[in-house]
């Protein structure tokens, strides 16, 4: 057991420490910890406004009402004249469009270089997530996950991130200037990795175009809507592709000379889905069959190939993967297909790569 004697001699020692090292120290605390460092000492008193990563999380708090007050007592506090590295908020329930607003506008103002934002808002009309994130000079990684309807989580038609290394946005809405044709990403010259899901397109835009020289990782999920849309790549250094729940309805690409792996997770969800979902599973490994040379399938994507074998109907339709060099089959147990059924599809994809090195991956 420490005395009290030890245990301020303890703190006498921390104290000591430069602010740098403290800091540090405050980084691996919630930002509600850090703020309640204040009292320690006069040596303390001043420190966590220094802080230049944010992270701010309403489960840390026992009702959102306190939540939001923190948050607003933060940022009116913290010293204005240190740069943002980092801001995170994350808040379950529906967060106040003010103060959304205002804790955007502060990350921008402050040069803030990540930004990651998981909240959910009530309909409001007139509200718009604020311009200036998307012109942000600094920023190099983005994440939006906010839950709304659709137009009031609008993106504008050209992201002018000129930094930006990594995006993330889900439950967004893509806009176009004029045409039916979005092209929000041509502008971010320094894009390396870019997720998107549960996205909508605007009314009257039916193509996405995913237009990007430096891009090499592209993740993509489902819309949140049944309209008929079209995707484009023009991403001629993409590497490393991964597909989600929905296969991508017609898409075309560039020449895709770099691509190196294909993960391919998509499911039917409804009967009357079927069909569309076998068409659009079947064209998307014709747009990738001449480059792909590692490609990965899920259990939910295995059942979907074992339809089509087992009907006949498209399954002659299945491309020859020329380039594949291997081919990794996640199987669940839950999936009921059959070893003979697991091998016939592997037949079918490997007709002009008997040399793919195959692997069952059992989970």
């Amino acid at each position: 057991m420490h005395s009290d004697g030890d245990k301020k001699e303890d703190m006498d020692r921390l104290s000591d420490m430069p602010n740098f090292v403290l800091l540090h120290i405050m980084k691996f605390m919630s930002m509600k910890q850090a703020v309640q460092t204040c009292v320690l000492s006069s040596r303390w008193k001043e420190l966590w406004k220094h802080l230049t990563d944010l992270t701010l999380n309403s489960t840390d708090f026992t009702n959102l009402t306190h939540f939001s007050k923190f948050v607003s007592w933060v940022i009116s506090n913290r010293d204005n004249s240190i740069s943002l590295h980092s801001l995170d908020l994350r808040r379950k329930g529906c967060i106040d469009h003010e103060l959304l607003d205002r804790i955007m506008g502060y990350a921008v103002s402050h040069d803030v270089q990540q930004l990651t934002i998981e909240v959910n808002l009530s309909v409001i009309l007139g509200f718009r997530l604020h311009p200036n994130v998307f012109s942000c000079k600094t920023l190099t990684y983005l994440k939006l996950s906010i839950w709304a309807v659709p137009w009031m989580t609008q993106l504008p038609s050209s992201l002018q991130l000129p930094a930006l290394k990594s995006l993330h946005l889900e439950h967004v809405t893509f806009t176009a200037s004029e045409s039916d044709y979005a092209e929000p990403f041509s502008n971010c010259h320094m894009l390396d990795t870019l997720v998107l899901d549960r996205f909508n397109l605007h009314q009257g835009v039916k193509f996405l175009c995913i237009c990007n020289s430096n891009l090499s990782s592209l993740t993509i999920g489902s819309t949140i809507q049944e309209a008929p849309y079209k995707f484009v790549l023009s991403t001629p250094n993409l590497r490393y592709l991964t597909v989600m729940r929905d296969p991508l309805h017609q898409l075309s690409a560039c020449k895709l000379c770099f691509l190196e792996q294909v993960s391919i997770d998509c499911e039917a969800y409804f009967h009357t889905h079927f069909e569309r979902t076998y068409s659009a599973l079947i064209s998307l490994l014709q747009v990738l069959a001449d480059y792909v040379k590692i490609m990965i399938l899920s259990s939910s994507t295995l059942k979907i190939l074992h339809g089509l074998s087992t009907s006949g109907s498209m399954i002659t339709q299945i491309p020859c993967f020329v380039q594949l060099k291997s081919l990794k089959l996640k199987v669940k147990s839950s999936t009921n297909i059959s070893d003979e059924g697991v091998g016939r599809i592997v037949e079918y994809l490997l007709q002009k790569s008997p040399f793919a090195k195959v692997e069952i991956i059992n989970c």
